[in-house]
């Protein structure tokens, strides 16, 4: 029997955009995304595309060309976990995904309905707790 895997791409992201920032934490240099996937035993293409996000919310700075790569915005100490989250869209991704499964009827729109401020709420206490840890605090858990 074949191991599934479950849990949506972009709890999936956030978790290898952590990793990432880690590994960009780490060096304190412009990295480039060959060397970070290599690091983290993952898939070039996909990890670019995590990190264009991260990139596209200035989280990270892209330099191009031969000693091109990604380096961070600001120091590990003041880039929160939230704000990593926030990028990823992680929150709307799962608010999306439980919209998803309900039927187009009175039903479904009652439970839409019903389930939305759950959803808020759910998303907001992730923020909190987020916004307590930065990417240093991740560095050192790491024992990095």
């Amino acid at each position: 029997m074949t191991k599934r895997n479950i849990g949506s791409l972009q709890y999936k992201s956030f978790g290898l955009a952590l990793q990432a920032l880690v590994v960009l934490a780490k060096d304190g240099g412009t990295c480039p995304s060959c060397e970070i996937a290599k690091m983290m035993s993952s898939e070039p293409t996909l990890l670019r595309r995590i990190l264009a996000k991260l990139a596209k919310e200035s989280i990270l700075v892209t330099r191009e060309g031969r000693d091109g790569g990604y380096t961070l915005n600001k120091a590990p100490d003041q880039l929160t976990l939230a704000e990593v989250y926030r990028a990823l869209e992680v929150g709307e991704a799962r608010h999306e995904a439980v919209s998803g499964t309900m039927c187009v009827s009175d039903f479904g729109t009652q439970m839409k309905t019903a389930c939305c401020g759950i959803l808020e709420e759910v998303d907001r206490s992730v923020t909190e707790v987020l916004k307590n840890y930065t990417v240093a605090d991740v560095v050192r858990k790491a024992g990095y």
